[in-house]
């Protein structure tokens, strides 16, 4: 089974940019992928996916 989240930027300074690329790393190490990215009224959304254990 798979599981879904929807992560955004937040702030729109170049530094942000950099914080979005740690959240993006912080969720992969917690098997979360990149699905898509994409800009919705100017903020980068990230759609994430991972498989989970069904019970």
């Amino acid at each position: 089974m798979k599981e879904y989240k929807i992560i955004k930027q937040i702030g729109t300074a170049v530094k942000s940019q950099q914080d979005f690329e740690d959240l993006i790393n912080s969720y992969a190490k917690m098997r979360w992928e990149v699905v898509n990215c994409f800009t919705h009224r100017g903020i980068i959304k990230a759609l994430l996916v991972r498989e989970i254990e069904d019970k």
